[in-house]
């Protein structure tokens, strides 16, 4: 499965207006992080490819919620995503 960064924007967006819950988000993710496409995502385009890895690691839980990304986090991808800054590896 592959993955846009329009999509992605939405499913963050979505995400932090809270309308979509952390299981759709990781939902979303988990398909594109397990298909055959995601390491060809990951070299073509490393913004969307950490959109989607932030994400994927939303579904953490219990101890292991230190690796959730924070708010400051996803703020910043979406403003990549939107074109307000530029994306740092």
């Amino acid at each position: 499965m592959s993955a846009t960064r329009e999509e992605a924007l939405e499913m963050l967006n979505g995400y932090l207006s809270g309308k979509l819950s952390k299981e759709i988000i990781y939902q979303w993710a988990l398909k594109i992080v397990i298909s055959d496409e995601f390491d060809k995502l990951r070299v073509k385009d490393e913004l969307l490819s950490g959109v989607i890895h932030a994400l994927f690691d939303l579904h953490h839980e219990g101890e292991e919620e230190k690796f959730n990304p924070t708010a400051d986090e996803l703020e910043y991808y979406r403003n990549c995503l939107e074109g307000k800054i530029e994306f740092k590896k």
